[in-house]
């Protein structure tokens, strides 16, 4: 049938007669009139009519008080109807000029646009876009609130969304250059594994196009989609003696800013650690006047919770560490205590982390206009509501961490599990031939965790309850003399409850149970129970798929099989910082890129094809620069998750090559995009990470080191500022050169471009020079690596002091020499003391200075005060060193 478009609110005709911007901003509208006019005048440049710039929809507008520019986020209108995709953005200094624009607006869109009436129903759209999502079908799905279909309609859950269901009418571009009328839905699983953004044909309900708003720390992970219930969460509470409180009101027992996990250091306790500026009322707050409205693990930037039974539903404040009225948070982390044992430790630190992240990002322009996330925003400014949701333990999976941003506005979630031991499995089969299993190995599902408990051996029986299906033990067991002492082989059942089939095994005198699932699925079965029966269930329960279940139960037919079951050892992804600080980059990414008020500007894919997408650069480098301990240099190799992978601090971690600006520990360059395995989000993501990690430590090397994290001077903050700038001042959907040409900008807006020659060092090394060509973002095997300077740079690249970068600047039994300048000839580097002798010497090409570094070793020399001189073709350049043993 036909919808009615006056049905849901006003008509198209009045909607593409409108000349007003869809929301109504707080700033004066100049700069929204100087944003529209400039596009206006550069049209021709963007193959765009004026027909094309009437009437777009402001997503966001905001002006960032250190530089004083204001930032302009545009969407394309057709008929009333905005167009997903086509954004434009336009960025003025403080002076009201504009200074960068980008646009991917649809030329001759008018004549583009197949149609202007859908045929499905928003209702219809939300079913279809759940069947092709391979989602449950809506139930119950009713509007909430006002709306029109052109601005966005709001509905309940319908019982298959973790929030409420968002859809919109929108047009499509499409490959054949046509618009395609479609129902823009969003749709949040209810695992919150996936927040989909989604386009279905408004005339026949194909799914055209989505874009997955959870960014997830593996590219594929382990064991998702099973759930549990701990029900030992709220007795099995680590106590912390008196000895250990340090008894000081607002304190926090945590692995502090520098520390990355358990790994590089211990906990310590932190007293009023919220910052003044970003978190004036403390981290407990959410009212903006003095007093914190709660005494758990729950304040106006984050709600930390454990969620062992992955319903994504605070039990508030059960499963959350309460500090008491005095605000003190002191549970120890144990190093060999199981997750259960940690988990209130577990807890405080993602709340202190997510707290960290909030406020050192706000101190360098995450601010509640650019997107923060707040429950209240104190400025006015920007949408509030939206503070992370930071689940610790989550008992959806393993060996992954994810985080699901969505506009301004709407409550972004943090999910972080825990770790298994690589190589280590719960089951192994002993007899007649060894062989290993997995399973759901969860952390309490019900009953004994077998961690704590110990390994459990005996002889694999199935159960008979001398039903036709007796494999499901729902009755009294009939075997139980064979059962007894033993493992129990269980069939999920539909009929009777995991509880029954449990006692039933136990009455039998079965040490433990293991329950097959009974449909094939490469998820877990859920096993969980809210009976009260759990309590009286002594012996530990694991998980199979059906697969191995099948594989089990034949095994038991042809032969006696004798198991022994063992919990593997795990680690928690709550203690490694390096982790949360990454996935908490992504909300910071998404929401600068392409301003607050839109999502999914920052793709890792698209239907399924990689980009060019540096999402999970940028959260690599928050997780290094957040993390970074205060005696460190730029050749360190630092990996990504080394904690949580059981690695050591000088391994990769999650990723193929550890963080280093030596290029014999960390080689990655542009031209690697889009050949294996740099063919996958994660992996083309490391290479715009090392380059940005090369950047903040040679301006380190040029300005120093700054242990206060909050503030605007050194260069790791500069540097910090730089990349958060760059974010707000890039294009929607950017590509690596995008990247560096919005970094470029914002030295030049920020620092009057005083770092211009050494942004472009930096990147002219890594394969983004002055010819490197990128094609299209959203293509990863189009780009044309290059590492040249621009001509300007190039020519001057004599040697002089400014050239030349020693770090750590003071040494101890090292330096780093680093040249950013050519020399047609060997380049002699001198250590000299003050007397004028050389204490050292070595010769090197100029393109090994300036890509890797010359070593010298000063572990031999006597502390005091040195020259570090080189000799080129190009002159002589020398910079002062102190050596300190």
């Amino acid at each position: 049938m036909t919808y009615s478009f006056t049905q849901y609110g006003r008509s198209l005709v009045v909607a593409a007669a409108l000349t007003v911007p869809t929301l109504g901003l707080a700033q004066s509208p100049a700069p929204l009139t100087q944003a529209i006019s400039h596009l206006s005048a550069q049209r021709a440049k963007f193959g765009l009519t004026e027909a094309d710039l009437a009437n777009p929809a402001v997503t966001s507008q905001y002006t960032d008080s250190h530089n004083g520019v204001t930032h302009v986020y545009l969407r394309q209108r057709v008929l009333g109807i905005e167009v997903y995709g086509a954004v434009a953005d336009v960025h003025l200094d403080r002076n009201g000029r504009v200074t960068l624009a980008h646009s991917s607006f649809v030329g001759q869109a008018a004549q583009a646009a197949r149609t202007v009436a859908p045929t499905l129903t928003p209702e219809q759209a939300v079913s279809a876009a759940a069947r092709a999502l391979n989602m449950p079908p809506p139930m119950g799905l009713q509007r909430q609130g006002e709306g029109s279909i052109t601005a966005g309609l709001r509905f309940n859950d319908a019982g298959i969304s973790l929030e409420p269901i968002r859809v919109k009418l929108m047009y499509l571009p499409r490959p054949d250059g046509t618009l395609a009328l479609v129902w823009d839905v969003e749709l949040y699983t209810k695992t919150a594994d996936h927040y989909w953004s989604a386009r279905v044909d408004a005339q026949n309900g194909t799914l055209l196009d989505k874009v997955d708003l959870v960014d997830h720390e593996l590219v594929s992970f382990a064991q998702r989609g099973q759930r549990m219930a701990d029900l030992l969460g709220a007795t099995a509470a680590l106590t912390v003696g008196d000895e250990q409180r340090p008894n000081v009101p607002n304190t926090y027992n945590s692995f502090a800013l520098g520390v990355e996990s358990p790994l590089h250091g211990v906990q310590s306790f932190v007293s009023n650690p919220a910052d003044a500026v970003a978190s004036p009322f403390g981290w407990h707050d959410i009212n903006g006047t003095a007093g914190a409205e709660y005494t758990y693990t729950r304040g106006n930037n984050v709600h930390a919770y454990e969620d062992a039974n992955a319903d994504n539903l605070p039990t508030t404040p059960s499963n959350s560490p309460d500090g008491g009225a005095t605000l003190e948070f002191n549970d120890a982390y144990l190093p060999t205590g199981t997750p259960l044992q940690n988990r209130r430790a577990a807890t405080t630190n993602l709340f202190v982390w997510n707290n960290l992240m909030h406020d050192v990002m706000a101190r360098h322009g995450f601010t509640e206009q650019a997107g923060a996330f707040r429950t209240t925003n104190y400025s006015g400014l920007g949408l509030g509501n939206d503070e992370v949701q930071a689940e610790a333990q989550d008992g959806g999976g393993f060996d992954n961490a994810n985080f699901g941003t969505p506009v301004d506005g709407q409550r972004p979630r943090m999910q972080m599990y825990r770790w298994q031991q690589p190589g280590v499995r719960p089951i192994t089969v002993t007899a007649p031939s060894p062989a290993t299993y997995n399973a759901t190995d969860v952390l309490g599902v019900f009953g004994p965790d077998l961690l704590a408990s110990g390994p459990v051996s005996g002889n694999l029986v199935v159960v008979n309850d001398g039903s036709a299906n007796g494999a499901r033990g729902c009755g009294t067991l009939l075997n139980a003399a064979a059962i007894s002492n033993n493992i129990a082989l269980i069939s999920r059942s539909r009929k009777c409850a995991y509880i029954d089939q449990v006692l039933n095994a136990q009455a039998a005198g079965a040490r433990a149970v293991i329950i097959a699932d009974s449909v094939t699925s490469t998820a877990f079965p859920q096993i969980f129970s809210s009976s009260p029966l759990v309590s009286q269930v002594t012996i530990p329960i694991l998980g199979v798929t059906k697969a191995t279940g099948d594989v089990l139960r034949a095994s038991v037919a042809a032969n006696p099989v004798t198991l022994r079951l063992a919990r593997n050892s795990q680690r928690d992804g709550d203690f490694d910082n390096g982790i949360i600080a990454h996935e908490y980059g992504h909300g910071i990414s998404n929401r600068l890129t392409g301003g607050p008020g839109q999502a999914g500007c920052v793709p890792g894919s698209i239907n399924g094809l990689a980009t060019e997408g540096m999402g999970e650069g940028w959260s690599d480098f928050f997780g290094l620069w957040m993390t970074t301990p205060t005696r460190s240099d730029g050749t360190t190799a630092r990996g990504i998750g080394n904690y949580a992978t059981y690695q050591p601090t000088t391994g990769a971690g999650i990723r193929f090559q550890p963080y280093s600006t030596n290029f014999s520990i960390n080689n990655h360059t542009y031209a690697k995009v889009g050949i294996a395995p740099h063919t996958a989000t994660h992996a083309i993501g490391e290479i715009w990470a090392a380059t940005l990690w090369d950047l903040n430590w040679a301006l380190i090397d040029r300005y120093g080191y700054n242990a206060n994290l909050y503030a605007a001077t050194g260069g790791n903050n500069i540097c910090l500022q730089l990349v958060l700038d760059g974010c707000k001042l890039q294009p929607c959907v950017p590509g690596f050169l995008d990247g560096r040409n919005a970094i470029l900008k914002a030295d030049s807006l920020n620092n009057n471009a005083a770092n211009s020659a050494l942004i472009w060092q930096v990147f002219a090394r890594r394969g983004m020079g002055f010819s490197a060509v990128q094609g299209s973002s959203r293509v990863i095997n189009d780009q044309v690596a290059a590492f040249d300077l621009p001509t300007v740079l190039s020519t001057k690249a004599r040697l002089s002091a400014e050239s030349l970068a020693l770090f750590p600047n003071p040494a101890e039994d090292r330096v780093t020499v680093r040249m950013a300048a050519g020399s047609q000839t060997p380049v002699l580097v001198e250590l000299v003391n003050l007397l004028g002798q050389v204490v050292q010497s070595t010769t090197a090409s100029a393109a090994l200075l300036q890509r890797d570094g010359v070593e010298l070793n000063t572990a031999n020399v006597a502390a005091g005060a040195y020259v570090v001189r080189l000799t080129g073709s190009t002159g002589t350049a020398s910079q002062k060193l102190m050596v300190q043993h």
